[in-house]
């Protein structure tokens, strides 16, 4: 066996157990450090998870605090008011809301407004660097003080800018519309509770924060929280990481919704900036007489319009962003409200502006051009087959959204619908999933954000394509109509490339990460509470990272998270630089210790030379001469002890092994020879002959023998094994062909067949004889002797037939005539020949219909005789096969057949028996031989072949055939010849066949020098005194074969 060139070096034992111990050094060391490494990372791990575990607690600790100290900061200043009938004067109530602010450094403004909506504000600029960038405050300035009163049209928004001391500095006074009755902090807030907002945009700051409420009295005090704060609170310093780590932290509501966090999640897509108008001088004086517009502002109507935190944002949300650009019109929004209350407030005139509102509500005003178009949709919540029109659904319970016209519309095109308003999206969700509703139906792309941001069942959506996309616009009213047309000339204005960034940025499939987690699979986790406050290893975009996830406490029912992501390298890097520094270390240990331990292999080296040479043994399979090999080391003395038992238990295990084999193999043979009776006993007398034959050719001393012997038993037992198996593939071989003997046999003999049709024409011959007297047209004794003629002309052409079907000699051109005459002859047939047949019988039929009775030939050959192949036949070209293979299976025609020149068996059924070695091939090449048994399959497929060539399956020559190939083929023939009861031939004498292997040997179908050797080592007669009958076993005067060919 070639060794691998990895292996082709070759090293002492001295130096192998030096590089062993070293190699089990390092890997002691690897495994250690990799201990190191593993535990290493599950503390830094750990630690990381402390961290963030311990500033998850204080972030919600510092929420919850704040939340707390707003509360009750709210109530107090509540319980003040309205326990006393002292009417504070303007000091005192700055005064103590700066004692308040002081207090509490986080709140960034505290502030009362009245019924009246007069509206007074303390604002704190140390609480954030946002707060007093809004504000435009300089360094020394500390407080703002803001005053909102007045009438309509006449409201005056005065703020007092003041230092640390209370300095004024400076004094701002700017027309103001801002009425605190409309916001909802003043709408919900109510005397039993404190009522905290969702983040939303401060209308003065302009900047995103949380309102804590409590109704006093005539008025409602407010305190400001602006979300800046909190974002500072979890960078990743305050976390106890490094700023760099890359670690992202986010703070988020139960719909995916960031309230604060240290990365970026705005779009990067910019919406390409609009050329101002064209405007006239009127339309220019009417934009500056103008003030600040109030835009409503949905929660929760992505990708269109919506607030994050407060910020409004969405598709509707950038148009107005153009159409502001281009005009130079000043937009506020107001949000914070659902969607019925926002329409209410801009009929109530709180609002200059309603947009993405669908038709044409009349009590709207004035509408605009339109802002955008979406096709509508339904979501359900189970999993039937969804409707394509909405006429279809007329009988169900639809929601929709409440006040942005969508109930109007669809009593214009659908009357007949059934709907529910809802205030809000958020409504709608749950009345769905509840069963009050069976079908939501609203933009496309607005009830798919429903579905990815809810925890509840996926809803199944479907759009409605009947009929053009649905157009969205913006309302005014009646007397701002000249605004409006400025307006629609800037969306008229609004270019193809505005549109196309527009529709990338919120329509397409990524439109979502504005403003919401940027990761479904943080969102996915916070619903799952057994993986909160642990670190997770999650994969997002194809890169590593931990995941550490917690709900936040809260005083309100609604639920808020703190996740944060870290990449993995960040977690482990401390520790893979602490691996790699005990690396060296042991590396500079180890090749110090190099030189004590190269020679700690010599004591060991003698007695593993003792032990390879009785490892040679057994190599060899000289398994009885392996002995123990003696030493003092016990590891030794047990190997040497193993490997006499080893070699024990393996000449054991061959020897059964061999049994085995052997015992497969004689049962195949058996099989095959139990197949057929008439070669019952082939397969396993072939073995004894060729044995007989192999033997007496290795103890020869004839020139052509002398170079034969079998070089060990292995050898023999190989070609032993190959004569069992010599005929295994005749186990593939129909028994009837094997059995034919006669011409007409298929399944049966034909010959009665015939005999019957034989029977019918002499019944028709005296039929005719009889019913001739009766007509009297002969004379009775002519009648009687045509009878007669016609009886003795049957007769002998069934018995030539009969004869024939035997196949006993060669046929003569004079026979093959008269065949074709006899089997011109006619008989009448009666009865449907098409009924009773097997479906694989049908197919070989005729399909054309013969009316009867039907007219006969006495013999004849039928298309149903003959059997198609259902593929054709093809060798592989490595097995070397060179058979001419026939155009049909098989062909039983009754002329075909009786025709055959020679023998029982036509040339599809000769093909079909030879092709037993073609099988046996197939088969025997299939199976591993060891490589002691290789040649079996070389051995056993080659004993039909001849020295000059015409053999079969591969057509070898002489010098293509070893000795042990011919001794198989004579020992095959010998047999066969002497074989009694085989149906095409009656068993010959010994005589007999030694003079038709004479005449194969003369002719080069059988080695001439092994025919002698077997006669003149008496193999022949040795086997016939065994096997063979005394009848059989004639006398044989074997000289008359030498005589011209003296055995050398």
């Amino acid at each position: 066996m070639e060794l691998p060139s990895a292996l082709s070096r070759k090293f002492s034992i001295k130096s192998t157990i030096g590089c062993m111990f070293l190699i089990t050094a390092t890997i002691t060391a690897a495994f250690a450090i990799s201990l190191q490494y593993y535990f290493g990372k599950q503390t830094s791990r750990d630690y990381v998870l402390s961290k963030l575990s311990v500033a998850s607690d204080q972030v919600s600790d510092y929420l919850q605090r704040v939340e707390s100290n707003a509360i009750s900061s709210a109530q107090l200043l509540r319980s003040v008011a309205l326990s006393t009938d002292h009417t504070f004067s303007e000091q005192e109530i700055r005064d103590i809301f700066i004692r308040v602010l002081t207090d509490n450094p986080l709140f960034n403004s505290l502030y009362f407004g009245l019924d009246n909506d007069d509206f007074y504000q303390v604002i704190n600029l140390a609480s954030s660097s946002i707060v007093r960038k809004k504000l435009g405050a300089a360094a020394l300035e500390r407080w703002v003080i803001v005053k909102i009163s007045g009438d309509p049209g006449s409201r005056v928004k005065q703020s007092y800018y003041f230092t640390s001391e209370f300095k004024l500095t400076r004094q701002i006074n700017e027309i103001s519309d801002y009425y605190p009755s409309r916001r909802p902090w003043f709408v919900k807030a109510s005397q039993e509770s404190v009522f905290k907002t969702a983040p939303y945009l401060f209308q003065n700051l302009r900047t995103t924060g949380k309102t804590y409420s409590v109704r006093s009295g005539r008025g409602v005090i407010g305190i400001d929280i602006v979300l800046s704060s909190v974002e500072n609170k979890i960078v990743p310093l305050e976390l106890g990481l490094l700023p760099n780590s890359g670690a992202e932290t986010f703070i988020f509501n139960q719909r995916g919704g960031v309230i604060a966090s240290n990365t970026k999640l705005q779009d990067n897509i910019l919406i390409p900036e609009s050329v101002p108008l064209k405007l006239t001088e009127e339309q220019k004086a009417i934009i500056q007489s103008s003030p600040s517009l109030i835009v409503s502002n949905q929660n929760s109507w992505g990708p269109y319009d919506y607030s994050q935190s407060g910020e409004p944002m969405g598709y509707a949300i950038d148009v107005l962003a153009l159409i502001a650009q281009q005009t130079g019109i000043e937009l506020k929004y107001i949000n914070g409200f659902d969607s019925k209350t926002l329409s209410g407030k801009y009929q109530k005139g709180h609002l200059d502006i309603i947009h993405s509102v669908v038709g044409d509500p009349k009590t709207f005003g004035e509408r605009s051009l339109p802002i955008f178009k979406s096709y509508l949709a339904v979501a359900e919540r189970d999993t039937k087959s969804s409707q394509r029109v909405l006429q279809d659904i007329d009988t169900e319970n639809i929601g929709i959204v409440a006040g942005f016209g969508m109930k109007q519309w669809l009593s214009e095109y659908y009357p007949t619908l059934s709907t529910i308003e809802f205030p809000g999206l958020d409504e709608a969700r749950k009345a769905l999933d509840s069963g009050k509703i069976q079908y939501i139906l609203d933009t496309e792309l607005t009830l798919s954000d429903t579905d990815f941001l809810g925890n509840n069942t996926p809803l199944k959506i479907s759009t409605f394509n009947e009929r053009e996309p649905v157009s969205f616009h913006l309302f005014m009213r009646e007397n701002n109509a000249d605004l409006l047309a400025i307006i629609n000339q800037a969306i008229g204005e609004i270019t193809p490339k505005q549109r196309e960034a527009l529709s990338r940025k919120w329509l397409d499939a990524k439109w979502q990460q504005e403003g919401v987690l940027p990761y479904k699979e943080v969102h996915q986790f916070a619903a799952r509470r057994d993986k909160h406050n642990t670190m997770v290893k999650i994969e997002i975009n194809g890169e590593s990272k931990y995941l550490y996830i917690s709900q936040l406490k809260s005083h309100f029912s609604s639920s808020d998270y703190f996740a944060v992501l870290i990449p993995e390298d960040i977690v482990s890097s401390a520790v893979v630089d602490h691996m790699f520094k005990s690396i060296t270390a042991t590396m500079f240990l180890m090749a110090t210790l190099c030189p004590f331990v190269w020679n700690f292999g010599a004591p060991v080296v003698r007695r593993i030379k003792d032990l390879e040479r009785e490892t040679a043994k057994i190599k060899a399979r000289n398994f009885s001469d392996v002995r123990i090999v003696p030493s003092r080391i016990a590891e030794v003395s047990e190997l040497s002890q193993s490997i006499c038992e080893m070699g024990k238990a393996i000449g054991l295990h061959e020897k059964r092994q061999e049994e085995f084999l052997d015992a497969i193999v004689q049962l195949i043979a058996q099989a095959v020879d139990d197949k057929s009776p008439y070669t019952a006993g082939h397969c396993n007398r072939v073995p004894e002959i060729a044995m007989m034959l192999a033997d007496a050719a290795e103890k020869s001393q004839k020139l052509a023998f002398r170079n034969f012997a079998f070089k060990n038993e292995d050898e023999k037992r190989e070609f032993k094994i190959a004569a069992w198996l010599h005929d295994c593939g005749k186990i593939t071989t129909p028994e009837h062909i094997v059995d034919k003997g006669t011409k007409l046999g298929a399944n049966y003999n034909r010959i009665n067949e015939i005999r019957t049709r034989f029977e019918v024409l002499w019944r028709d011959a005296e039929i005719h004889y009889y019913q001739s007297i009766i007509d009297g047209k002969k004379n009775p004794e002519e009648l009687l002797g045509q009878l007669n003629a016609r009886k003795l002309s049957l007769t002998q052409d069934f018995e030539f037939i009969a004869n024939v079907n035997i196949g006993g000699e060669s046929m003569s051109k004079e026979q093959l005539e008269r065949i074709k005459q006899i089997a011109q002859q006619k008989w009448l047939r009666y009865f449907d020949d098409s009924l009773g047949l097997s479906p694989f019988e049908e197919t070989k039929r005729s399909k054309e219909k013969v009316s009867l009775p039907a007219v006969e030939h006495l013999l004849a050959d039928k298309p149903e005789h003959i059997t198609r192949r259902f593929r054709p036949i093809e060798f592989d070209p490595n097995l070397g096969i060179k058979m001419t293979v026939p155009e049909y299976e098989y062909n039983h025609g009754e002329i075909y057949n009786l025709s055959i020149s020679r023998g029982t068996l036509t040339e599809e059924e000769r093909y079909k028996i030879n092709e037993h070695v073609i099988s046996s091939i197939k088969m025997l090449e299939a199976l591993p031989f060891p490589p002691e048994l290789s040649k079996v399959p070389s051995y056993a497929s080659t004993h039909h072949e001849t020295l000059r060539g015409t053999g079969y399956p591969r057509g070898l020559k002489a010098e293509d055939l070893s000795i042990l190939d011919r001794i198989l083929a004579i020992a095959d023939i010998f047999e066969a010849l002497t074989a009694a009861d085989r149906p095409y031939k009656r068993a010959k004498p010994v005589s007999v066949a030694l003079d038709i292997m004479y005449k194969m040997a003369l002719d080069q179908n059988i080695d001439i020098d092994l025919f002698l050797l077997f006669l003149e080592s008496g193999v022949y007669l040795e086997y016939a005194n065994i096997f063979l009958p005394d009848n059989q076993n004639d006398k044989v005067d074997i000289r008359k074969y030498f005589k011209g060919y003296e055995l050398v």
